[in-house]
């Protein structure tokens, strides 16, 4: 029964947990020595290709630095100077040299095989044509683009790829050639005097270059310094522009969706010696170090699949679930328990949380028990505030009229105030329509006109669909009462209060202007303030005040009065609050 007590503690839980989770780090540790193993491998066989690349150039070099070679003894020779230059010599003279200068050249094609002719041009086409072959004809040549383009190269060596073709005798060889030609200076002058154009056999070197084969797939290709194809396996792109850019390093390029790696090689006569070698092909003898690992990982996750399934539904299920409890008993839902209560610790987490909710919900309910009287005594604390505030103005302006023997206004005024005293009891509660409290302020200012000798006139703007809004009562009598006494009353004209209604979405906006005496700016900031000195004003503002924190207490602290005075020009008081009833804030903040 202890083994067992054992096996339910988080403690041995979790350590069986790491200790299979050990075996995980092995795991990586095969799948990273692949990746490593895969990259020696990928990075060896670059070696070896370039290796490769090398060695095929070097040979290149050493092909076309013989053919250089042989264009040099020809540039050299007294021979071929003498019938370029030598524009008196005698025809007897002329012959001797000519056969002479095609016993060079014929020298020259027997120690180079792949050479199929020698020709030398003279610039000035005084005499003809010197070459080592006598039986064939040559066409026209000097307006050629291959002899246009050696005079430009001004005796630097200029070769020319592969083609069926042949650029002496313009007409199809069966089989590849290729060229090379130099411009001829007189040693003298320094000018041009003749042409030479060396035309060579390309089966030598295409077999040669055609061994070269990276894998299945993987080729070389030769390209001049125009990116022109010289050589490719596919003899239909001999002379073709490449798409490839001549890479200037060992560059990783996509080909046909294959990862290649282009290794590029410069020739001594400016071309381009490129690898193209596909690494998937080249690195194929890891499959079998890469499907082992791929095994190896598979079996790691289904052992992961296993051990997080196992720690889900023993630890990791219920930790998630009183988490999530946790996060809606913070939200304010105390309503909800915890059913892990076994005997682990997880078990008695549960246990506690659930304890410590009970005991959270019970201290709220008395906490908001105690906040919604809280908040109704200070609601009534308010009401009986302002109601002696205005039983006294009124009072106070029955007995001025009193002490006038004014007694029709008297009578008129008690009467009206007997109305607003039983429109003011809270019979129906504290709220009340807005049509019948901006009734009862046409009531009370009947009052004040007794009083005063000139006319007050009250306007009232307010759609008829917002008449039955519910307001607390006696919210807007103070305003007009403090528009009154202190606005209107100092002055000795006839005064205006203006009541505008309007809505704002949810809100209700109520304005009370009057064109009194106004504010002053510094007595503005502190009509509403708690900590404002109040004995040397006596009743002054009281009403303002409390019909500020009225609103706020029933609508909450965005909702409340805003004074707008200047001085000699009047005063507007706005007030806003929602539409729906304030009691429900009251009860909500309780609550919270």
């Amino acid at each position: 029964m202890r083994g067992y007590h054992r096996l339910h503690s988080i403690v041995i839980q979790l350590f069986l947990f790491f200790f299979i989770g050990t075996t995980l780090p092995v795991l990586i540790m095969g799948f990273l020595s692949y990746n490593k193993s895969a990259s020696i491998v990928e990075e060896q066989v670059s070696k070896v290709a370039s290796l490769t690349i090398t060695q095929v150039s070097d040979k290149l070099n050493m092909f076309f630095k013989k053919l250089d070679d042989s264009s040099m003894m020809v540039l050299n020779s007294k021979v071929v100077h003498g019938i370029l230059e030598d524009q008196d010599m005698s025809k007897y003279d002329l012959t001797l040299k000519v056969k002479e200068g095609k016993d060079l050249l014929t020298s020259i094609m027997i120690n180079s095989p792949e050479i199929l002719d020698v020709y030398v041009f003279d610039v000035l086409r005084n005499n003809s044509v010197l070459s080592a072959d006598s039986l064939m004809s040559i066409p026209d040549q000097w307006d050629s683009a291959w002899y246009q383009s050696i005079l430009e190269a001004n005796g630097q060596a200029v070769w020319f790829g592969l083609s069926d073709t042949s650029y002496l005798k313009q007409t199809g060889m069966g089989f590849p050639v290729f060229g090379l030609g130099r411009a001829i200076r007189s040693w003298d002058t320094g000018e041009i005097v003749g042409v030479m154009f060396i035309e060579i056999m390309g089966d030598v070197l295409i077999d040669e270059l055609n061994h070269v084969q990276f894998g299945d797939t993987g080729y070389m290709y030769v390209a001049n310094d125009e990116n022109r194809y010289f050589y490719h396996p596919d003899p239909s792109m001999y002379g073709k522009q490449s798409q490839i850019k001549l890479p200037t390093g060992l560059t990783e390029y996509n080909l046909n969706n294959n990862k290649t790696l282009m290794i590029p090689s410069r020739l001594n006569n400016g071309w381009h010696v490129v690898g193209m070698v596909p690494l998937k092909e080249l690195t194929a003898d890891s499959a079998s170090i890469r499907s082992f690992t791929v095994w190896i990982v598979f079996g790691s996750i289904l052992a992961a699949i296993g051990i997080g399934y196992f720690m889900t539904r023993r630890i990791g299920n219920p930790l998630v679930q009183l988490s999530r409890l946790m996060r809606r008993s913070e939200a304010g839902d105390l309503s909800v328990r915890s059913k892990n209560v076994g005997s682990s610790e997880i078990g008695q987490l549960g246990r506690s949380f659930n304890k410590m909710i009970e005991q959270i919900d019970l201290l709220i309910r008395r906490i908001a028990a105690e906040e919604s009287e809280k908040k109704k005594a200070e609601i009534r604390a308010l009401r009986y505030q302002i109601n002696p505030h205005f039983l006294y103005n009124t009072l106070n302006s029955i007995r001025w009229m009193a002490k006038l023997n004014r007694t029709n206004d008297v009578d008129q005024s008690v009467t009206a105030l007997v109305h607003l005293l039983e429109g003011s009891l809270e019979r129906n509660g504290v709220f009340i329509r807005l049509g019948d409290e901006l009734e009862q302020l046409r009531k009370y200012m009947i009052i004040q006109n007794y009083r005063y000798d000139h006319q007050i006139e009250l306007r009232i703007d307010c759609p008829e669909d917002m008449e039955d809004i519910h307001i607390p009562r006696m919210l807007l009598q103070p305003i007009v009462e403090n528009a009154i006494f202190h606005g209107i009353a100092p002055l000795d004209d006839t005064g205006v209060i203006q009541i505008r209604i309007s809505s704002q979405q949810q809100d209700v906006l109520v304005q009370i202007e009057d064109n009194g005496i106004g504010i002053r700016p510094e007595r503005i900031t502190g009509l509403l303030s708690h900590d404002q000195d109040h004995s040397k004003h006596g009743m002054t503002h009281i009403g303002l005040r409390h019909v500020h924190q009225t609103v706020q207490l029933y609508y909450g602290s965005g909702y409340g009065v805003w004074v707008e005075s200047r001085e000699h020009e009047g005063t507007r008081v706005t007030i806003t609050f929602a539409k729906e009833r304030g009691d429900a804030y009251v009860q909500s903040a309780a609550r919270g």
